[in-house]
């Protein structure tokens, strides 16, 4: 509803900070909840009220929520490698103590919680809504399921509208996991294609997120619900990559590796990674290699029938978007060139 408090959890971040931008253009009264040391460059200029504080701090997430009609929760550690308590504190606890301090504000009309379509457990088929979660033990998909089933008990206990949205791969200017990483992977020759990057990639444009969380936010069928979220074209990684090269200037991924080679290769990095305590994260994982080489163009029927959800930024106009941002003085201070 135009003109009402709404709160942004994870402002700073990704999705949140594109959700800020478009909440801000639509004339609500936008509050970002960020961390002490977060980033706020991106938020210049916009017309929001910050409240410093982190999910594990109930008097701050408490006094954030106080008169909210709306709590977007777009906090989480999106990784696929670390720490398994990093990911428990944002994605389970934290969500869940945000959920609370909405209930305990008393005039939240609506809680959106931003899931993924990892909680599917990377299945070789992409599936509808109807099909339950799955835990498959690596700890992004794990901590985004238990987040969402504690962010379901948090809302039913304190009678928070609750709807949760599950974006497929999200990109677009600021993408840390789908630009930054992969272009810098690009600029030293490090890129690779898995099964020639013929898999559809899923790929959702950053504010066709944000508009659908807004959508859902406004819509009463949406009370209660769960929506996978991706863009119309089923373009593949092959394409994007190829894409983001080109933007950058340098060849697309010249390696290429079949799908159970890399497989392989991924649970050797990991198990040295894990042996020896090695910071960062290794240079092919599980997750990665799950996401390369499997469909993603989970079905969006259920969006686009109850919040008619049809991202108006297309796969063309969202690249150049990305690419601009890439040549930008943000994006060379993420990717140097």
């Amino acid at each position: 509803m135009t003109g009402e408090t709404v709160l942004v959890a994870g402002a700073s971040g990704f999705i949140g900070g594109r959700l800020v931008r478009r909440l801000a253009e639509r004339g609500h009264r936008v509050r970002a909840l960020v961390r002490a040391h977060s980033d706020r460059r991106g938020l210049a200029g916009l017309p929001v009220e910050f409240h410093v504080g982190a999910l594990s701090d109930p008097d701050a997430l408490n006094e954030a929520a106080d008169g909210a009609g709306c709590v977007y929760n777009c906090a989480g550690k999106s990784a696929d490698w670390g720490a398994w308590s990093e990911f428990r504190e944002v994605n389970v606890e934290g969500a869940a103590n945000l959920v609370r301090a909405a209930a305990r504000a008393g005039t939240v009309r609506r809680f959106v919680h931003v899931s993924t379509t990892d909680v599917y457990g990377y299945p070789t088929r992409p599936c509808s809504e109807n099909v339950p979660p799955r835990d498959v033990g690596l700890p992004y998909n794990r901590s985004k399921l238990l987040g969402e089933r504690e962010v379901r008990r948090a809302a039913a206990e304190g009678g928070v509208p609750l709807t949760i949205v599950r974006p497929v791969s999200v990109y677009g200017p600021g993408s840390k996991d789908f630009v930054v990483e992969v272009a810098n992977l690009l600029l030293r020759g490090q890129m690779m294609y898995v099964r020639g990057g013929r898999a559809p990639a899923g790929l959702v444009y950053v504010d066709n997120v944000a508009d659908a969380m807004i959508a859902a936010a406004a819509a009463e069928s949406a009370v209660g619900g769960v929506y996978n979220l991706r863009d119309n074209e089923e373009t593949t990684w092959r394409e994007y990559l190829r894409a983001l090269a080109r933007g950058l200037g340098v060849g697309e991924p010249k390696l290429n590796l079949p799908a159970p080679i890399a497989t392989g290769l991924a649970l050797a990095f990991e198990a040295v990674y894990g042996a020896l305590r090695l910071r960062g994260r290794p240079m092919l994982t599980r997750h990665a290699v799950h996401l390369f080489e499997r469909n993603q163009l989970f079905p969006i029927d259920r969006a686009r029938h109850d919040f008619a959800f049809d991202g108006d930024v297309g796969f063309e106009d969202g690249m150049r978007r990305t690419i601009d941002w890439l040549g930008s003085e943000e994006g060379r201070r993420h990717v140097k060139r």
